[in-house]
């Protein structure tokens, strides 16, 4: 794989990993939503390096894995003899980005679609999003589909499938629950460490712009269900294990990254507790979820 150097190279702080980011005349500024995330220099060497511009990312030799339908925009997924290549589509179903990578994403070549600043954009924070999960999965780290809030430097994540109101409970606890501020809301960071799990901002956070440089101690992770009523309980360990699995981005192909995740959420489960919120979006929901969670 050939990695051409470019003119503009940024390195960023995500979740406590040096990531270098190289950008060519196409994106000729960085995008707002990393800004937070500059670093002046690698405090160490970088988890990865993703190199943007012009030159295109062929095909050739790959064999298709996999393709998905993700919120509303398309993913293809390759192999190649090297490691992995992708395909992004924007929502109106046009080719954004294509990237190759190495097989454990510590290099990353992405071409960007010649059109709109928007465009080129949504390839780049797709594709870097994509190779930071999967470098990350190697050292304890899950990128998680949650919505977080945070106060006294305590995180709690709300889970569940899209449409099942995560963005909605979260701002119930911003309303009716004092001190508590939105930490990301679609897409942070979480890392078990020796003697901790963290949950981190990140440059992505789906339709709300919450581009946190900050972390949090989990408090607890809570699946949401849209019900006719309010209850909670806490999940077996089996079904907690399907919940988190079910939140965060695998490639179930590779069995190297699948089985870190894994382990990962293993260590997740046994320090923090997982819960089943039934709820309405309502007030009462909320502060039962915080009662109960704070009482246990």
């Amino acid at each position: 794989m050939n990695f051409t150097p470019h003119s503009v190279n940024y390195i960023l702080n995500i979740a406590d990993f040096a990531v270098e980011l190289v950008l060519d005349e196409r994106m000729p500024q960085l995008p707002e939503n990393y800004r937070p995330f500059v670093a002046e220099n690698a405090a160490a060497a970088p988890l990865l390096t993703l190199t943007a511009g012009s030159e295109v990312v062929s095909m050739e030799n790959c064999e298709i894995l996999s393709s998905f339908d993700d919120l509303g925009y398309r993913q293809d997924v390759y192999k190649h003899a090297e490691g992995y290549a992708f395909e992004i589509y924007n929502y109106d179903g046009q080719l954004a980005a294509k990237m190759e990578s190495t097989a454990r994403f510590e290099r990353n070549r992405v071409w960007l679609a010649d059109t709109d600043i928007l465009t080129k954009e949504f390839g780049l924070n797709n594709t870097l999003m994509i190779a930071f999960a999967f470098a990350s999965a190697y050292h304890g780290t899950l990128m998680m589909h949650s919505s977080v809030v945070a106060k006294g430097g305590c995180g709690y994540m709300f889970l569940g499938k899209s449409g099942t109101g995560k963005s909605t409970h979260s701002s119930l606890w911003l309303r009716y629950l004092d001190g508590y501020h939105l930490l990301n809301d679609d897409n942070p960071v979480l890392r078990v460490t020796d003697s901790e799990v963290i949950v981190y901002g990140s440059p992505w956070s789906g339709k709300t712009p919450c581009y946190r440089q900050e972390q949090a101690k989990v408090g607890a992770l809570v699946m949401l269900e849209q019900a006719p009523y309010n209850k909670i309980s806490r999940e077996s360990v089996v079904v907690a294990l399907s919940s988190l699995l079910c939140s965060c981005s695998v490639m179930i192909w590779d069995r190297s990254s699948y089985d870190c995740i894994m382990r990962t959420i293993e260590q997740v489960i046994t320090r923090c507790g997982v819960w089943h919120l039934e709820c309405l979006p309502d007030e009462d929901a909320a502060r039962l979820c915080h009662d109960t969670i704070d009482r246990s």
